[in-house]
């Protein structure tokens, strides 16, 4: 089952094909958020900032939207990974696309490159709460996240690529997607 694709702009024709349920847009200065489907989790996105709240709506955690060499971004898109207990982040302006777990037993979280990870190379963060960036060479247009994979599918420029959540990298060209319609996008 595809899960919920909220999305800050205009141009709903893919996620209207696929028969994906949307909110409906929203201005820039209006928060976008997606709610986790156990109702635990509200993920928050209003400007430069990204929140995280508990269901009691106490924020747990709070993120800039910039890139690792602090160019700041907007959200374009937030959805659920239920299966992964995660949230994905697609952004705006900086060529990243996040993975924010709220599962308490999540993998560690290595930034830069790590030549092997079981042998204890690399310095890892605790996975919970923790963002994980999948660089991309090209802006996002659009996200389709289906709940069943590891993956998403990443609409760009050029066509669309399936980005696999694990590697944080992208599987280039999926034939027929990118006719499917026009993906969501911003303004």
């Amino acid at each position: 089952m595809f899960a919920m694709l909220v999305a800050a702009g205009r141009g709903w024709g893919l996620a209207l094909a696929l028969g994906l349920a949307l909110a409906a847009p929203s201005a820039q200065a209006d928060p976008v958020s997606c709610t986790s489907s156990d109702g635990h989790w509200r993920l928050v996105a209003q400007g430069h900032t990204l929140s995280l709240k508990d269901a009691g709506g106490v924020t747990q955690r709070s993120w800039l939207l910039a890139d690792r060499a602090g160019r700041l971004g907007e959200v374009l898109a937030l959805a659920e990974h239920a299966s992964r207990r995660s949230f994905i982040v697609a952004l705006r302006d900086v060529n990243e696309v996040w993975e924010l777990s709220v599962d308490p037993q999540a993998e560690p979280v290595f930034e830069g490159l790590v030549h092997d990870y079981r042998m204890g190379e690399g310095l890892a963060r605790p996975g919970y709460l923790a963002i994980r960036r999948s660089l991309l060479s090209a802006p996002v247009l659009g996200i389709v996240v289906d709940g069943r994979h590891p993956w998403v599918l990443v609409h760009q420029l050029g066509g669309t690529a399936i980005l696999h959540l694990d590697v944080r990298r992208l599987i280039p060209h999926v034939p027929g997607a990118a006719s499917q319609g026009s993906p969501a996008t911003g303004r």
